[in-house]
Parts: C-alpha cells; sequence; structure tokens
C-alpha cells in the first residue's frame, strides 16, 4: 500500500469517527435545550440589546420583531447605523409605533479609526445604555424564539465566573440555491463543530449571533474598543474575556440566522471570509481537511482503482454523512422541512473542500465590499484599491 491508499483511508476513518462523535454530542445538546430556563431573580438585571444594522434584507424586519416580542421585563434596545442614509435605520423607526411599551433607541455613528464598523457601532450604541447590567449583542440576521432571553441571562447569571453567554445558531435559507448551500454549511458543518466543541473542551470563544456579558467582563477588557480592529470579533472578546479569569458558557437556546445569498460566489466569498479568519485567529483549525469525508472518499476510490473496499468506503462516507446531517438537521436543529435538501450536503462538502485550499492562497478577505489584509494577532487592514 502506498501513501496515495493510506492517508484518504486513515482521514476517511476520521471523518467516520467524527460523524459518530458529532451526532452524540448533538444528540445531548437536543436534551438541553428541552429543559426549562433558569429562574430569575425577583429584580433581574437590566439587559441592553445591542444589534449594529448595515442595510435592509427581507427578513431584517421580521428578526427585529422577534427581539422586540422576547419575554423580559428589564431590557432596552439599541439599534446602530452609520448614518441616516442607511435604509436599515427605517426599521426600528416604523416598529415605534407597534411596540410602543419597548425602549427602542437609533444611534446613528460610528467609534472613529476603527477598522471593524460592526464594532464601531457596537462602541456607541453600549455608550448609550449606562444602565445595563449585561449586553446582549447579535448581528442583524438573527431571530430568536421568545424565552431567549430569560434563557440565556439565566445562564449567565447562574454563575459569577461566567462572563459570557453564547448560542450556538441554526439557519433557513432564502430561497435561492446559494442560500441552501450556506444554510447546510451551518447546519451540518458549524452547528455540529461548535457541539462537539463544547463537549470536548471548555470554550473559549464566544459565537457572533449571540454574545450576552456581564458588564464588569466588558469594562475588565476595556469595552468594546478592544476588539474595534480585529475581524473576529466574537472569537476574540471570548479570549479577552477568559483572559480576565471569566468563563464562557454556550448556551441551551438556539438562534435562527436567515441566508439571503443570491449568487454562488456570495456563498463562496463568505466561505473564504471565514476560513482564512479561523486559520488567522485558530490555526488547528486547518486540521479540520481530516474531516471532509467526500474529498477523501473519493480520492482513496481513484487510489485504489475502485477496488471492491474503496466502493465500500465510499458507500459508508456518504451513508453516515447523511445520517449525521439528517439527524441534526431533524432532531437536534429542529428543521426537518430542510431535509429535502439532504442530496447537497456530499457536494457542499466538495465546495468547502475548495474553499479550505483557496483559503491557504492568502489572507485578504472581502466584507461588506471591503478588501481587508489579515494581519497577526487578528488585526485587519484595510486595502485601498489603487485608482489610475
Amino acid at each position: 500500500m502506498t501513501i496515495f491508499v493510506v492517508l484518504p483511508a486513515a482521514a476517511v476513518a476520521v471523518s467516520l469517527f467524527y460523524y459518530a462523535a458529532a451526532t452524540m454530542a448533538a444528540i445531548r445538546f437536543a436534551q438541553r435545550t428541552s429543559a426549562p430556563a433558569p429562574p430569575l431573580p425577583k429584580i433581574p438585571p437590566r439587559v441592553a440589546v445591542l444589534k449594529p444594522l448595515h442595510g435592509t434584507s427581507n427578513s431584517l424586519a421580521g428578526n427585529v420583531v422577534s427581539f422586540l416580542e422576547v419575554a423580559y421585563p428589564r431590557l432596552d434596545y439599541f439599534f446602530g447605523v452609520t448614518d441616516y442614509e442607511d435604509a436599515a435605520a427605517e426599521v426600528p423607526v416604523a416598529l415605534r409605533q407597534r411596540y410602543q411599551f419597548a425602549n427602542i433607541t437609533l444611534v446613528v455613528g460610528e467609534e472613529p479609526e476603527s477598522s471593524n464598523r460592526k464594532i464601531a457601532k457596537v462602541v456607541k450604541m453600549a455608550e448609550r445604555a449606562p444602565k445595563a447590567d449585561i449586553f446582549v449583542l447579535s448581528d442583524a440576521d438573527v431571530s430568536v424564539d421568545r424565552d431567549y432571553l430569560r434563557r440565556i441571562v439565566g445562564e449567565l447569571i447562574a454563575d459569577e465566573k461566567i462572563g459570557i453567554v453564547t448560542c450556538a445558531y441554526r439557519a433557513r435559507p432564502g430561497g435561492t440555491f446559494a442560500s441552501r448551500l450556506e444554510a447546510l454549511y451551518v447546519n451540518t458543518d458549524f452547528a455540529p463543530q461548535v457541539l462537539l466543541a463544547d463537549t470536548i473542551e471548555p470554550a473559549h470563544y464566544a459565537l457572533g449571533a449571540t454574545i450576552a456579558i456581564k458588564r464588569t467582563a466588558l469594562e475588565a477588557i476595556g469595552g468594546f474598543s478592544a476588539v474595534k480592529n480585529l475581524l473576529a470579533d466574537d472569537f476574540y472578546l471570548g479570549k479577552l474575556v477568559m483572559d480576565q479569569g471569566y468563563q464562557i458558557k454556550l448556551s441551551s437556546a438556539l438562534v435562527t440566522l436567515t441566508c439571503e445569498e443570491q449568487r454562488f460566489s456570495d456563498f463562496w466569498n463568505h466561505q473564504l471570509r471565514w476560513a482564512r479568519t479561523y486559520r488567522t485567529v485558530r490555526p488547528i483549525s486547518i486540521a479540520t481537511i481530516l474531516i471532509h469525508g467526500p474529498f477523501w472518499a473519493i480520492l482513496l476510490l481513484a487510489a485504489a482503482r475502485a477496488s471492491a473496499p474503496a466502493v465500500a468506503a465510499f458507500v459508508l462516507v456518504i451513508a453516515a454523512r447523511l445520517a449525521m446531517s439528517a439527524m441534526i438537521m431533524g432532531r437536534v436543529l429542529k428543521m426537518p422541512e430542510l431535509l429535502v435538501d439532504l442530496w447537497l450536503v456530499p457536494f457542499k462538502d466538495l465546495a468547502m473542500t475548495g474553499v479550505w485550499f483557496a483559503s491557504l492562497l492568502s489572507n485578504k478577505v472581502t466584507w461588506a465590499g471591503r478588501t481587508f489584509q489579515l494581519m497577526r494577532g487578528g488585526a485587519m487592514r484595510e486595502v485601498k484599491s489603487r485608482v489610475a
């Protein structure tokens, strides 16, 4: 046997082990989500929800409404935009009349000299919430259930050592082929990796879909300004808080993203940005190539000249991959309606293998129409295009 057979065969074995381990971790997580939310004190902590906005989408109004309808007694909402020309500003303003008892504040402007424009808005919003005990930061494409805040706040205050509670997430496609691929990535790649990691090691990073952070922990790291020039702001918020002696907890709450990529290039560029970011902030993530089961199964087929064992391994990998994906989407993430896209999973996996290889070719990423060079330590520097 040559290295061309041994290597893909070993990677196939690693992939099969991963599929089994991730499935078991996801099933255990599903049991947590069915448990009741932890109790709140008689006077619960005051919460400031910070929502940086940029541009509109088909799901934006619905996402904002889901936050305005959460069941929590002491709550203020802050929505941040760069300027009044951003059409996203109209969404929370238009909802004020419908939700007259919600404390809604539109914050216009950014923290100067910030490479990360999302955090530039967050800094300004946090300044408008001097009475908040807890800040809850989430992206614009996130929607939540009514018990969302009761659950994450209860988990955050259950132990004084916990500084951040973050949430795993699932995704719904917006209807296009690209959005279906993006949702499959979140549901069958990202979610199981997060749930497995939570099983085998203490959380040491946060996820941008939800970051609930105590004011004391935030002040200990110097506020949100500490990550205003970092691309992976969620990762480094978690890391900085841990460096101050706090713990990070993965919540039992699930939040939902709506994927609205229109073209395959949107999906590709988004995944490429994520892959290069992961490689920069956590170099060990490069080893995820070993769990790209369909890719290795195809290589094994070619290297072994479609021998009977290689064909059996290929069939086993595809069957195991589809079984894991079906279990997670249907039972754990509770989205059985998305099982119609199950047949796309192996093809999406091959696309993600292409993204993995492409991510090694450069440290440049595109985000919101701007190009950045990723630097050591997670900082990013905008690359200005030259004008002829």
